[in-house]
């Protein structure tokens, strides 16, 4: 059997453990699978307000709903934004909330993530395509979605300052968009901040399903390259009986990696069905509206910007997710053959016998398509990418 590499910090948990340890600034929730270290009371003063940031941000998305009633006199980009931020803020908490409800599933995802598959199918190589996959992403993911209320934000304070119009970044239920008082324009600046612990809180926990997702798909790079490794046991040292007999308890190894590397897909899909549904959603609905709103937007670049960045948003938001699920059908299709080019054809005699059958019945399983799915049927890959924003521009033009 060859030997098992004892488990070391390495820098896919050093990665996981940072993030996490953001992530409970943003949302008081800790996805590590052990306890962060911040100071205790730090953590119980924080739990506290959070759970008060949480009742806020709750209020926001019953107050865009409640606008429908005490907010008629809007012009039509008004109306627009209206219904664009009513329904997607409720698709984005949604997601939210599905995923600290997984909370204890998803530490137990990035526990076998960074510790039990890294004593193994460990290469430093495939993890620095790893880290740079998740930098690259997670980078472009809060740049455009942080650039969007920055650019609502810039937009309606250039009108106020410029025209006789209020400081409106999203319509409440209170105060009037018309409403010039003092408290007002208050008002309309927490409920700004606000809308702010709303995207954190979110862009948080879509960023452990993405990197989780990225670290599934890089571990397929991992088997791949495991198996493909097997064949060095037989040009080292050792009688051809000692060869055979490693390389059968190497290949049982892999298998073993193989099956816990599928628990976690379907860890992922149990933790992340909710946010992949509503992001194909979000990107359907949100893209037409956002077409809509363009027909009847004055052609300014700072009307037009806001726009233009929630636009990126939701192509970037659905791409990140999109592309990195078909990464994973992709590595995972290449496993077969991996397994194929083993080394099995060195054993002989019984040894022969025993491990044709066993790379048999491994390729046979490896062979099955695997695949994260949206709405339950949608696969996500590439291909469905594109075919999602065409339905965007499909959808507008049937209405319009």
């Amino acid at each position: 059997m060859m030997p098992i590499k004892p488990f070391q910090n390495n820098r896919t948990s050093d990665l996981f453990h940072t993030i996490c340890k953001i992530i409970y600034l943003s949302c008081a929730t800790n996805f590590w699978f052990e306890d962060i270290d911040y100071p205790a009371i730090f953590m119980k003063i924080y739990n506290s307000t959070s759970r008060v940031l949480e009742v806020t941000v709750a209020v926001l998305i019953i107050s865009d709903w409640g606008a429908f009633w005490t907010q008629p006199n809007l012009t039509e980009k008004q109306s627009n934004d209206r219904m664009l931020f009513a329904f997607s803020h409720v698709v984005l908490y949604s997601v939210y909330c599905s995923v600290i409800y997984y909370k204890r599933e998803i530490r137990e995802l990035v526990m076998t993530l960074t510790v039990r598959l890294k004593e193994v199918c460990y290469d430093g190589s495939i993890e620095k395509m790893m880290l740079r996959t998740t930098f690259r992403y997670t980078t472009a993911f809060v740049f455009v979605c942080s650039s969007t209320l920055f650019s609502f934000g810039i937009g309606s304070g250039f009108q106020a300052l410029t025209t006789n119009a209020t400081f409106t970044t999203i319509i409440p239920i209170w105060p009037d968009v018309e409403d010039r008082r003092l408290v007002a324009g208050a008002a309309r600046i927490i409920l700004y901040i606000v809308w702010w612990i709303f995207l954190v809180r979110f862009i948080s926990v879509y960023i452990i399903l993405l990197i989780s997702t990225i670290g599934i798909a890089h571990q397929f790079k991992n088997l791949c390259k495991y198996f493909e490794d097997l064949t060095d046991i037989f040009e080292g040292s050792g009688s051809q009986e000692e060869k055979e007999r490693r390389y059968e308890n190497a290949f049982k190894v892999g298998i073993k990696m193989h099956s816990i590397t599928l628990w976690c897909m379907r860890q992922i899909q149990l933790v992340g069905g909710v946010a992949f549904s509503g992001q194909v959603i979000i990107n359907v609905s949100v893209l037409g509206l956002l077409m809509i709103q363009m027909m009847f937007t004055e052609r300014t670049l700072i009307a037009v910007m806001p726009i233009i960045f929630m636009v990126s948003s939701v192509l970037v938001g659905t791409g990140v997710f999109l592309w990195n699920a078909g990464d994973v059908t992709i590595e995972a299709s290449r496993l077969p053959a991996a397994m194929f080019h083993s080394g099995w054809h060195n054993c002989t005699r019984q040894s022969s016998v025993r491990v044709r059958k066993l790379v048999t019945i491994a390729i046979a399983q490896a062979q099955k398509r695997v695949r994260i799915k949206g709405l339950g049927f949608i696969e996500l890959s590439y291909e469905s990418y594109v075919t999602i924003v065409k339905s965007s521009y499909s959808l507008f033009s049937v209405i319009y």
